[in-house]
């Protein structure tokens, strides 16, 4: 046998390469389909002018049912997250346009629905992006959560601060919320946060080393690592910051 009859001929060389191209190509096709699956909604899949569409539109077809005390449950904090953890965005959109509002169900655009569903993921602390959310991409964006879980999830909550010893305590708490930001809230942030009805939660509240100023009868938002110790739920407090409204005696 010859040196040259041993190596691999030009056609079998081209055909070795069409099938690594072809082998190639299937992996990139495979990784990006898992990619598109695996994303969530944490990731900034809406944009903040949506939300602000959305949250005009909650306020003129679902706030009245979706209060403190209305007939309907609230779409912030743990319900959100217990209702929803790993459903994708399309079972979202799909629930609210197929239940509201109440006495009209379906009756709004696709484009104001997809403008609400933006504005709850605003309300339950995921992160704007620089892409609006389209009907086409829903099914392929999931809610994060295990079974609905937010512990050791950064998480804010808002209620009365008070202290006993060098124990800190937020009490007559709202239910947490998921956050991104662990910074204290910013201007707008408070005035929203500001409007937010007590809860009956209690939080011990974890590496405080000094509460904000004028927080002595005030409420408070406080961000941090949401953790549980036996049967009492604590945060391990990122951020604090007082805001205007006093709370009840």
């Amino acid at each position: 046998m010859s040196l040259y009859s041993a190596l691999p001929s030009r056609m079998e060389m081209r055909v070795d390469r069409a099938v690594l191209l072809s082998s190639i190509a299937a992996v990139v096709v495979g990784t990006a389909f898992v990619v598109a699956q695996d994303r969530t909604a944490d990731q900034g899949v809406y944009t903040s002018a949506q939300a602000a569409r959305g949250g005009t539109a909650f306020e003129a077809h679902c706030v009245s049912c979706h209060r403190e005390g209305g007939n309907a449950p609230l779409l912030a904090g743990e319900r959100f997250t217990k209702s929803f953890a790993d459903s994708t965005l399309l079972s979202v959109f799909t629930t609210i346009q197929t239940t509201m509002p109440r006495q009209a169900p379906g009756s709004l655009t696709e484009s104001e629905y997809l403008d609400i569903l933006a504005h709850l993921l605003k309300l339950n602390g995921y992160p704007d992006g620089m892409t609006e959310l389209t009907g086409t991409g829903l099914v392929d964006i999931k809610v994060p959560g295990k079974g609905g879980t937010l512990e050791f999830t950064l998480v804010h909550v808002v209620g009365c601060l008070s202290r006993t010893g060098r124990v800190w305590t937020l009490s007559k708490a709202t239910e947490p919320v998921r956050t991104r930001a662990p910074e204290a809230a910013t201007d707008e942030e408070a005035a929203e946060l500001d409007g937010t009805p007590l809860g009956a939660k209690s939080f011990r509240l974890q590496q405080v080393y000094g509460a904000p100023s004028g927080w002595t009868g005030q409420k408070v938002a406080a961000k941090g690592f949401l953790t549980r110790s036996g049967s009492e739920e604590r945060v391990n407090v990122t951020s604090m910051r007082t805001l205007t409204t006093a709370c009840p005696e």
